[in-house]
């Protein structure tokens, strides 16, 4: 499987031309000079250097190093107390303590975007892919089922001459060729399009000729027995839930210290911050557990209707081959065994598409942090 583009916004409605599937370069279709292949590992690649929030991220995290090693310096560096045991400490202790836990948990909820990052430049670029995928094997679908529409077409024109179909239907096989040629002319402009949107994910020239090699196999996801566990295991590692255990962690740092000014008001504070972010984490995890299990469905669902659509393209076969037989014994005309042929491509595109949505759908689940 070569080609393609996603972002999440479009695999399923990709499929607004319902019969349409070949090998167009579109990119470079109709153009001259040299046209530039581009692979889903290359694709990242360029998007990683192009991202402005991975910059950002590196150019944080380069000024905190330096304002801990500014403030901190050698013996003057202040340990945080870790041993849950109250401490009386003076006002300008707990600031420096407050300053270094401040800046540690930037230091660690950054480390963590980062990784977030990374895994969402990866499904921008397998959605852009996926997305590009599924409109140049609509439109090459398109092309074909034009091809059949014109030869009807020519047959009903002779048979309206001849008399033996009114001019209602033959007037709507001209409209229906006329449609088919608009919706060519619609998926072409969508094609480049999703083309630049890829273009500028990933820093090139507008001008640029390229063409995407996409490559996606089928994996069934495993069985899970036990959804509880799963779902747990999910949660434990998820980037996005991580992040909210560092805010917690930091919103009660400082509990077990008093500064001696006699002033509890601080301290109040501090627990209804700690309250707050503990309340947000249950919610985000209650949240992210119902995302997983939507997930994992989701793909079951995708798995199932596989077999359904692998049972529909045997099926196109068999009537294919059927047709093939007629058509040599003269039983059949060649526009029926066109239409025979062309139900075939039409059932491998569905199995395609299904490989495509399931293939995105493993990786967000894979990667629960880019579930919302």
């Amino acid at each position: 499987m070569k080609r393609g583009f996603f972002n999440l916004k479009g695999i399923v409605s990709c499929l607004v031309v319902a019969g349409l599937m070949t090998s167009t370069v579109f990119g470079a279709e109709s153009k001259g000079g040299e046209v530039r292949v581009i692979t889903y590992e290359e694709a990242i690649d360029l998007a990683t250097k192009e991202n402005s929030s991975l910059k950002e991220i590196a150019d944080t995290l380069d000024y905190i190093n330096d304002t801990k090693e500014l403030m901190f310096s050698g013996t003057n560096y202040p340990m945080l107390p870790d041993d849950g045991s109250n401490y009386l400490v003076t006002a300008a202790r707990f600031q420096r303590l407050s300053a270094v836990n401040s800046l540690t948990t930037q230091q660690k909820n950054l480390r963590l975007t980062k990784e977030v990052t990374d895994l969402s430049i990866k499904a921008g670029v397998k959605g852009e892919m996926t997305t590009i995928t599924t409109f140049e094997n609509n439109y090459d679908l398109a092309k074909e089922g034009l091809d059949l529409a014109v030869q009807q077409l020519s047959q009903k024109s002779t048979m309206y001459r001849l008399g033996m179909i009114s001019k209602v239907d033959y007037d709507k096989a001209v409209k229906d060729v006329e449609s088919q040629r608009e919706q060519l002319k619609q998926l072409e402009m969508t094609i480049e399009q999703e083309y630049n949107s890829l273009r500028k994910l990933l820093g090139l020239n507008e001008d640029e000729k390229i063409q995407i090699e996409y490559n996606v196999e089928y994996e069934p996801v495993e069985t899970v027995t036990d959804m509880a566990s799963f779902v747990n295991t999910k949660v434990k590692t998820d980037l996005a839930l991580r992040i909210e255990e560092e805010n917690v962690k930091s919103a009660s740092f400082g509990l077990n210290l008093f500064v001696d000014t006699g002033n509890g008001t601080d301290y109040d504070r501090q627990e209804l911050d700690v309250k707050s972010a503990e309340r947000k984490y249950k919610n985000n995890v209650l949240a992210k557990e119902n995302s997983i299990i939507n997930a994992y469905i989701g793909l079951q669902n995708t798995e199932t209707e596989r077999k359904v659509l692998e049972n529909n393209l045997a099926q196109a076969k068999a009537d294919l081959e059927t047709a093939r037989i007629n058509y040599e014994v003269g039983n059949i005309t060649k526009l029926q065994y066109d239409s025979a042929n062309m139900a075939v491509k039409q059932a491998e595109f569905a199995i395609e598409q299904n490989t495509l949505t399931h293939d995105i759908n493993k990786f967000m689940l894979d990667n629960t942090c880019l579930l919302q």
